[in-house]
């Protein structure tokens, strides 16, 4: 065999061992996502239906194509698995593993991605995975994240706007999110926090900072101005938008013109912070495409991708496990004692009434309390699993709209060890209510989301189950009666202690759980 035959067969070789080394990346993320497959709906399913997510297909083809731009670079990389890669699968399937044991979606689905980048990573090699990192960080952009901070830039834009309009000379009276000027009254509700400018900011910026741009303190500073131009912009339209209605008696600035405004100000805002940065692009290093590197042979790729699906089945299983290793009881919740010499009536005032989905059981009323009534839900979370958990987007406080919030604030704490309640104030024409709420997990109390599930994973692996309950408690008055506020604060310190420790009671019934020192309960 001449020289010539030697090199072809050795191309050869290389060639398909390299085609091999992709198929054994694909069938690792094929079996990747069958393992998450839940995750997997939830995430498609954000893109169906949130607005301020509908960009998640567009992701998908983004990564693409910017990974596909990386193929002449990728010839010169040679592939071989990467026991580091194989450590990162590990640690993200460890998060996931956390995520699935809270019912922490938003975590699991983090970790999805992760284990996805560390597949390409474990079986093709660091040089590799170097190279595809760029496009594979899009992915974390398909996850949907944030809305957790809508609150935060609910206060933001008022408080913005009110400054503006008092900068302006336009006297306002504030309370929180709602505000009174002289010519009607403004609330800031979901659609006004710019939550959708936001995030398509960051997406489309970072897309920008990355083909634009070779050094990342540029890429960094650039991500960073893409992320304060959406909060400057919206606080600007919200300003106009009042400042419009105002002088104009209230004939523009509402409607389709409200929407509308918005997105003018968010294009040119964005186009021309892409003229702006454009005039700092960096030049393209010149990169030649090298001999096309070797790779390990078929069957070491196909070792890689079977570990790999290993990995990521053996973290989902073993959570499966962990959740529910049997069938329990459902709950019976007892609350004899807490409403004790209570009178079940008839709201006589208009109450806030709560949302749950997916609760065991759910506990509903309105009792007669000193002069007036007070609303009582508790709605006990067993055997929790996604769309049936204690803390979900889908329980609301008040799901109707047909209350306008007010402010929020804390009801003192009935007993030492007990946390001060959260509290939430709503107002409509005829009513005015006050909300306070609570978390009781498997004998532990919290205001926090985060905190809740901290409790919730401490009591799973100690074997004391997933129990948890939200305990909602609401009062109504009518306009300039104060006493309701009162009458929830009297309940709360009265009946609170009871109710805990009939949870507790409901608890123990399931089964005789391990004692557990109890965090800050006598």
């Amino acid at each position: 065999m001449n020289s010539d035959s030697k090199v072809l067969n050795l191309t050869e070789d290389t060639v398909t061992s390299r085609r091999l080394a992709w198929a054994a990346v694909g069938a690792a993320w094929g079996a990747i996502l069958f393992a998450y497959r839940d995750q997997v709906a939830l995430i498609v399913e954000a893109w169906e239906t949130l607005p301020s997510h509908a960009h998640g297909y567009v992701v998908m083809l983004v990564v693409a194509y910017l990974a596909w731009g990386k193929r002449e670079l990728l010839r010169g990389a040679p592939f071989a698995p990467s026991k580091a890669g194989f450590a990162a699968a590990l640690v993200a399937g460890l998060a996931g593993f956390a995520g699935e044991l809270v019912s922490a979606g938003v975590v699991v689905q983090f970790a999805l991605v992760f284990m996805l980048q560390a597949a390409v990573w474990a079986i093709l090699g660091w040089r590799a995975f170097r190279i595809l990192a760029g496009p594979l960080c899009f992915l974390l952009f398909a996850i949907p994240f944030g809305h957790d901070i809508l609150p935060t830039l609910m206060d933001w834009t008022a408080n913005a706007t009110v400054v503006g309009l008092r900068a302006s000379g336009v006297p306002v009276l504030q309370q929180d999110r709602y505000f009174v000027i002289p010519s009607g009254s403004w609330s800031v509700v979901e659609a006004c926090s710019g939550i959708r400018y936001l995030l398509t900011s960051f997406f489309v910026g970072s897309i920008f900072a990355y083909i634009t741009y070779s050094r990342w303190q540029k890429r960094v500073l650039f991500i960073v101005w893409m992320i304060i131009l959406p909060l400057l912009a919206n606080w600007l339209r919200a300003y106009v938008i009042v400042m419009a209605a105002h002088l104009s008696n209230n004939q523009w600035g509402l409607g389709l013109s409200h929407l509308a405004f918005g997105w003018v100000i968010f294009a040119v805002s964005v186009i021309g912070s892409f003229y702006v940065g454009s005039t700092w692009r960096d030049e393209e290093p010149l990169r030649k495409a090298g001999p096309l590197a070797r790779a390990s042979s078929g069957k070491v790729s196909l070792g890689a991708a079977i570990v790999m699906i290993a990995i990521a089945a053996g973290w989902t299983q073993a959570a499966q496990g962990v959740m529910n290793p049997s069938p329990r009881p459902a709950p019976v919740l007892d609350l004899t004692k807490t409403l004790e010499s209570l009178e079940a009536v008839r709201a006589t005032l208009p109450m806030v009434e709560s949302q749950f989905v997916g609760a065991s059981a759910v506990h509903r009323g309105t009792y007669r309390f000193e002069e007036g009534e007070i609303g009582l839900t508790v709605a006990y979370y067993r055997d929790q699993h996604q769309g049936a958990e204690l803390i979900n987007v889908n329980n609301v406080i008040e799901p109707s709209h047909v209350w306008g919030w007010r402010s929020s604030g804390r009801i003192p704490s009935p007993a030492e060890g007990i946390p001060d309640l959260r509290a939430e104030y709503y107002a409509k024409a005829d009513a005015v209510a006050a909300v306070g709420t609570l978390y009781w997990v498997g004998g532990l109390t919290t205001t926090s989301d985060v905190i809740s599930k901290v409790f919730q994973a401490l009591n799973l692996v100690t074997g004391r189950g997933d129990d948890g309950a939200s305990i909602v408690i609401t009062a109504s008055g009518v306009p300039g009666d104060e006493t309701y506020r009162r009458r929830i604060e009297d309940f709360i310190r009265e009946r609170l202690p009871t109710l805990l420790a009939d949870l507790d009671a409901v608890h123990a019934g399931r089964e005789n759980p391990p004692p557990l020192m109890q965090a800050g309960r006598p």
